[in-house]
């Protein structure tokens, strides 16, 4: 159980009324979620759900012939396994670490119950739903439309916003599985934003140096989603 206050860091649990945070701390416990770890898998119940502070996860589908790709990702504007909250559900996807980082670890059960109780946290989980049907519907556009430079450019704008994080481990290859592309596109894509300045890249590790480059690198959706989605 967790014995002391949980960080502010997560939006959806700083936004939480006094009430709902008394009756859900003392099942928190916090927990570092190292990359490439399911947390949650397909077809399984949803037992935990995982509240970010630094983490970052990733909805992630998988296709019979091993290829897979992300559908949404989850930093610390919100929960993973939303869905857990409306009912006892199997999930649909992988839950799967996409950046290391920290979370809160809360049993779906205990969430279940508290929105049973309480408007203001079913209203704020209802807000979350939403953004991200947004997200995965703009994903699937963006996806079909844009080419690979302008997606990878709001990938990690997106990633530095949800884990306040400018630096992280991450290789081209994560990247290609991530982005349902080959390595040799996103390596392309990754020299073309180093030479203008937006990152810099050495031995698996990318550090974001200009969010201003990548700004104007990226497509119209980073902008699109930062507009809709802006939960609280």
């Amino acid at each position: 159980m967790a014995t002391e206050p949980i960080p502010e860091d997560n939006h959806l649990w700083a936004a939480m009324m006094p009430e709902d945070k008394a009756a859900l701390r003392p099942y928190l416990i916090r927990r570092h979620l190292p990359q490439g770890d399911v947390v949650t898998r397909a077809g399984h119940d949803v037992e935990t759900v995982y509240l970010p502070t630094t983490a970052d996860l990733a909805n992630v589908v998988r296709f019979v012939d091993g290829r897979s790709g992300m559908a949404t990702n989850v930093g610390r504007e919100g929960v993973t396994g939303l869905a857990a909250f409306l009912a006892k559900e199997p999930c649909g996807w992988d839950v799967e670490v996409q950046i290391a980082g920290d979370a809160w670890a809360l049993p779906a059960d205990k969430l279940r119950l508290r929105c049973g109780a309480s408007p203001a946290l079913l209203q704020l989980l209802m807000t979350l739903t939403h953004n991200n049907q947004v997200e995965a519907a703009q994903n699937a556009v963006c996806n079909s439309v844009h080419t690979v430079t302008p997606r990878l450019a709001r990938w990690l704008l997106t990633i530095q916003d949800r884990t306040g994080r400018d630096e992280f481990n991450l290789t081209q290859d994560d990247l290609a599985t991530t982005m349902s592309v080959r390595r040799t596109t996103v390596n392309a894509s990754w020299q073309e934003l180093g030479r203008a300045g937006g990152i810099r890249a050495r031995r698996g590790v990318v550090k974001i140096v200009s969010r201003e480059v990548l700004e104007r690198a990226s497509c119209e959706c980073y902008g699109a989603l930062r507009r809709w989605t802006a939960p609280f």
